[in-house]
């Protein structure tokens, strides 16, 4: 006689379960696999910064690692929205420059697992601390990439189709140019790298800075390094200067230091990118003078010449002040963690996870924000 698991609820429950587990086992199971397409992840940390750069081809590299434990937030999203298993590592590994809100992460990530294959690298600055130590430099030895290495400028890392990262800046050089001023400030070692797919272009630079300028008000005594690399870009035929990058990372969690109308000029974003923690206290990220003024302002010949962006991305809010420098902007859309991903030919497409440590999110964080692709069809 035929025995129906309908007729012994028992029974029922008992498949209901073994399909719930098989179902869990398979997601658990999930193996990644190169998506075939440029994808750029801001990976919510709240302080600092991390950004997991994946090449259609899989390569994969990750820049900077946030203030805390990379197991609070590195390894989860690595692990559950990346499905990237421990075994499967990173190939490289780049810390933009040696601030505590930009390796602290690291050691977690080693320690829970993630091997580095090919590289880790920093810009070689010499900056020293019981801290870079054991949350940078040591662990980095126990990877098979091994000890960190300082980035050399023009390295180009090939991603597969032709996408590729290239290194513009490094501890305070740039990329093309003969001469270099010497640079003191950490935050002007930072490494830049230009992600390039087809006809997309993106621009990561750490905390760069971009010098003090009248028109829009900044204040800081970092150096104009950001108008240095963006002349560089168009004077090595890497970017035009009629079209600029698509996208572009809001240097330094959009300090009054960062994204000067000079350096916005030339490198003509359409979407901005703004790392960014609630929790940085006497800095009051994003400002004003680069979210309202620069990035979202009304052109103005004599400072602004380059159309607005058409939106302002972030991962969470900053806290509300004002200093005697200037006061925060909330014209950001926060989306949580970020994740940009794109053909390289016609469009790109932009969506968030909503996930933000504290304060709002925007009501439409986890839609789909699509693109047209600057220069598509040339």
């Amino acid at each position: 006689m035929r025995t129906d698991a309908r007729d012994y609820p028992y029974l029922a429950g008992m498949a209901a379960m073994l399909a719930l587990v098989l179902a869990v086992a398979s997601v658990a199971r999930a193996e990644f696999r190169a998506p075939n397409h440029l994808e750029i992840h801001y990976i919510n940390v709240g302080q600092g910064g991390s950004t997991l750069i994946i090449g259609p081809n899989g390569t994969r590299i990750l820049y900077d690692f946030g203030a805390y434990d990379g197991q609070k937030d590195i390894v989860p999203y690595l692990r559950d929205v990346v499905r990237l298993a421990p075994t499967d590592g990173l190939h490289y590994t780049i810390v933009s420059h040696r601030d505590r809100d930009h390796y602290a992460g690291y050691r977690g990530v080693v320690e829970s697992g993630y091997d580095v294959l090919v590289a880790n690298y920093d810009s070689g600055s010499r900056k020293a601390s019981d801290h870079i130590r054991v949350n940078w430099l040591n662990p980095a030895r126990r990877t098979t990439a091994g000890q960190v290495r300082a980035i050399p400028l023009g390295t180009a890392i090939a991603m597969g189709d032709g996408a590729e990262a290239i290194v513009v800046a490094a501890n305070g050089r740039v990329h093309g140019e003969q001469h270099a001023p010497s640079v003191r400030n950490e935050n002007d070692k930072s490494v830049a790298l230009l992600i390039r797919y087809r006809n997309f272009h993106y621009l990561i630079d750490g905390d760069l800075g971009a010098g003090s300028e009248t028109c829009t008000d900044h204040e800081t005594p970092q150096k104009d390094i950001q108008s240095r690399v963006a002349r560089a870009l168009i004077g090595l035929g890497l970017l035009t200067e009629a079209h600029g990058v698509d996208v572009l990372h809001v240097s330094h969690h959009g300090s009054e230091s960062s994204t000067s109308a000079d350096y916005y000029n030339l490198m003509k974003p359409e979407v901005a990118l703004i790392s960014v923690g609630k929790k940085n206290q006497r800095y009051l990220h994003p400002r004003r003078d680069v979210v309202d003024k620069v990035l979202l302002g009304p052109n103005r010949p004599d400072c602004v010449l380059a159309p607005p962006v058409k939106q302002v991305f972030q991962t969470e809010d900053g806290e509300e002040g004002c200093s005697a420098t200037g006061c925060t902007s909330f014209l950001g859309r926060t989306l949580g963690d970020i994740r940009l991903t794109t053909d390289g030919r016609s469009r790109y497409t932009i969506t968030g996870t909503g996930k933000v440590h504290s304060g709002r999110r925007d009501p439409n964080a986890t839609k789909e924000w699509k693109f047209p692709v600057d220069e598509a069809g040339r």
